[in-house]
């Protein structure tokens, strides 16, 4: 995947948001970790990574849970006024620790 040019995002200011989102969302996240690239039509985006509690992801209202995650993530990174498209994968603690992928790790 290409890397989107560095000046073109304040990577400090998005370290910072993707920190606040995980703080406000300990309870159901293990952790979050994104790249920059470009996305299928070549804008510039940034794709997160998070890794659920087993505990959130077997809850019946795992849509209602992305759905938080997705919004205190946009709210917190604000990546769109940066010009980035966001993109969201999920994966559970226990599946993160059967695949050892180190991207999400």
């Amino acid at each position: 995947m290409p890397f989107v040019p560095r000046g073109f995002i304040n990577q400090r200011e998005i370290a910072q948001g993707v920190e606040r989102a995980a703080n406000a969302l300990a309870r159901t996240v293990v952790r979050i970790r994104y790249d920059f690239g470009e996305d299928w039509t070549g804008e510039p985006s940034i794709f997160f990574r998070i890794v659920l509690t087993d505990e959130a992801v077997k809850q019946s209202k795992l849509n209602e849970i992305a759905n938080t995650i997705t919004d205190i993530l946009a709210r917190e990174v604000n990546a769109d006024e940066m010009g980035l498209h966001s993109y969201f994968n999920f994966r559970s603690a226990t599946e993160q620790a059967q695949l050892r992928e180190p991207t999400w790790a």
